[in-house]
């Protein structure tokens, strides 16, 4: 209990959640992280990007201060100084009392916090620059998804948990977890098994993974076409798991030629003869052959095996590679620049 009491207040220092906009006219995605007393931007003028944006659309700006950041630090140091004294007191009901607190003001903190972008993404001013509506002639709304992903116009708006909100939850489970073990004392299996349990939630909810390819919608990362090839799409996939798309393997491989942002973790590409099924690129065989046309010209297609790339070659001729070769094949920067 004192561990989750201790870790509570790392809230204070770390955000909670984040909000990302991806769009093909910013190489750089748009962030803004959400802390319980301020927003701030991933990157310098970020908010000051997201203001004008929203100012063409009829949106509210995001303002530097709002009401709750007045009242969730006190919120929060209440819980961690009760969870203290509740530590030192020692009875183990009430570490589930500080439990069911802590779920009644998260499902606070999500509601009114639902309530703000739905306000944002609906309250347009009437005399707004730009005014965009949907297929039955209504106004079309701007509100970014509570979790996950959703395309609003050409922007992919992406929320998600940030580290504040991993270990709030993990300090909910540590109660718990205290709650437990006091009841079942002596019994150390029940307690090893509930110690772990938020463990490999929260190293799931880390793990590095390609986010799915919206044909037809997504843009390419290096040149800018939409994405609608499922033969000859690629991932790109950073350690901090961001991912990166492409409409040709060709496209991935010169952005790679110039690359300067975070380190990868992943290089995926579709194979030829199972569209929209992603492989690892350094595994895969690949195929230049002007009988199989790519997007950005470069006729360039891989495929899960050797065996499968040569029976292609059979009758389709060309040059086969390996990704080792394709880093300095000379065809591919010919014919994809962006």
């Amino acid at each position: 209990m004192l561990f989750a009491a201790i870790l509570m207040g790392s809230v204070f220092v770390f955000p909670l959640w984040n909000i990302t906009l991806e769009a093909p006219q910013y190489p750089e995605p748009l962030g803004m992280d959400i802390y319980i007393n301020k927003f701030h931007g991933v990157n310098d003028n970020d908010i000051k990007n997201i203001n004008i944006m929203n100012h063409y659309v009829g949106m509210k700006e995001i303002p530097e201060v709002i009401p709750e950041f007045s009242i969730f630090p006190y919120v929060v140091g209440g819980m961690v100084l009760l969870g203290l004294i509740l530590a030192l007191v020692g009875k183990r009901n009430l570490y589930l009392v500080w439990f069911c607190l802590m779920l009644i003001f998260g499902a606070i903190g999500m509601y009114d916090f639902y309530q703000w972008e739905y306000e944002y993404g609906h309250e347009l001013a009437d005399k707004a620059p730009i005014k965009f509506t949907d297929e039955d002639g209504n106004p079309m709304s701007y509100q970014p998804p509570l979790i996950g992903a959703k395309t609003i116009l050409n922007f992919r708006a992406i929320s998600l948990p940030k580290v504040g909100a991993y270990l709030m939850g993990a300090a909910m489970g540590l109660s718990l977890l205290a709650f437990f073990i006091g009841k079942n004392r002596g019994t150390g299996i029940n307690a090893a098994f509930l110690m772990l349990l938020p463990l490999s939630l929260t190293l799931n909810s880390c793990d590095i993974k390609p986010e799915d390819i919206h044909y037809g919608k997504d843009f390419c990362q290096f040149c800018r076409m939409t994405i609608v090839d499922q033969q000859h799409a690629a991932q790109l996939v950073t350690q901090k798991g961001r991912a990166y798309k492409y409409d040709a393997i060709e496209c991935m491989v010169n952005d790679l030629k110039d690359w300067e942002r975070p380190e990868v973790e992943l290089l995926l590409v579709a194979d030829y003869e199972q569209p929209g099924t992603l492989i690892e690129a350094k595994k895969a065989s690949y195929l230049i052959s002007d009988q199989i046309p790519s997007p950005m010209g470069a006729n360039l297609s891989a495929f899960s095996s050797t065996n499968s790339r040569d029976k292609i070659y059979q009758t389709m001729g060309g040059s086969q590679l390996d990704w080792h070769q394709l880093q300095t094949d000379t065809r591919l920067k010919a014919n994809s620049n962006p």
